[in-house]
């Protein structure tokens, strides 16, 4: 149950660098441990607030040591939902002890297909770097979309 939310502001009240209307987010109340949830629009903005807001909640969290590899993960997966869902995006984080589950979910049905990338293509390497920095990742289709999840711990992590 969502407690309330707010258009370019964290729950915490810390403001958000995020453009007008970009972005709507929730949590769903009580302490900062709770899950936190956040909606996007489709934007080439959406990447940079969601990991603006992903490495605020992993310091919040305590978990600073994963910040840098959950900003990778969730820059990736945001991006592959505009490039290929074109819908609004759901990214939430929920805390696994010392570690945190992210979920990103779109409403496109599209399944996610990684692909070998040469040395000349520019992009197709994403889902490797999500492979290299979680502990697992997966994708489950849910009732109106998808949803690719992957969960970092920190002895995953460089």
């Amino acid at each position: 149950r969502m407690a309330g939310s707010r258009r370019g502001k964290r729950e915490s009240g810390a403001s958000c660098a995020c453009p007008s209307g970009e972005v709507r987010v929730s949590t769903a109340g009580g302490p900062p441990e709770e899950p936190f949830v956040a909606v996007l629009r489709p934007s080439t903005a959406s990447a940079g607030i969601a990991r603006e807001l992903t490495v605020s909640r992993a310091h919040e969290w305590g978990v600073e040591a994963l910040a840098d590899d959950l900003a990778l993960v969730v820059t990736e997966l945001v991006a592959n939902a505009v490039r290929h869902g074109g819908t609004d995006i759901e990214v939430r984080l929920f805390p696994l002890g010392d570690g945190v589950r992210l979920e990103v979910a779109d409403s496109s049905t599209r399944p996610l297909r990684p692909r070998p990338a040469t040395m000349m293509d520019e992009g197709g390497r994403g889902l490797l770097l999500v492979d290299a920095l979680s502990t697992r990742y997966g994708v489950e289709a849910e009732r109106n979309g998808k949803l690719v999840w992957a969960e970092l711990q920190p002895e995953a992590t460089g």
